[in-house]
């Protein structure tokens, strides 16, 4: 399951399970939603350090769905990503997304939180 702490008004730490599931998208796009509802964008601190990927593909779809729908109304994600594989992907989506993303390894979510707020 998807925990979200809030860090700032506009901005939420999203710390992600070992294995996502369409219904961790389902769970935390209310929260998302209303952030952007009060602000018009949010700001986004990802934890993948657990992360090993999706459950099948419909975990996947529904991620890619969920970015899709909410992209835009994304000022910045700061990932820390630990895993080589999630630099790749970050690197991947900065050409498909629009807001600015940004990979930060395992240690470093003080220089994450800083970047994030800038």
């Amino acid at each position: 399951m998807i925990k979200a702490d809030t860090i700032a008004p506009d901005a939420l730490k999203i710390s992600l399970p070992e294995r996502l599931s369409a219904d961790d998208f389902r769970q935390i796009a209310p929260l998302v939603d209303g952030i952007i509802g009060r602000f018009g964008q949010i700001r986004l601190l990802i934890d993948g350090s657990r992360l090993h990927g999706w459950r099948n593909v419909e975990a996947l779809e529904t991620h890619a769905s969920f970015v899709r729908g909410h992209q835009a109304k994304v000022k910045r994600i700061a990932v820390i990503a630990p895993h080589e594989w999630q630099h790749w992907l970050i690197a991947v989506a900065r050409v498909f997304v629009h807001p600015e993303v940004k990979a930060f390894a395992a240690g470093q979510e003080i220089e994450a939180r800083q970047w994030l707020v800038q």
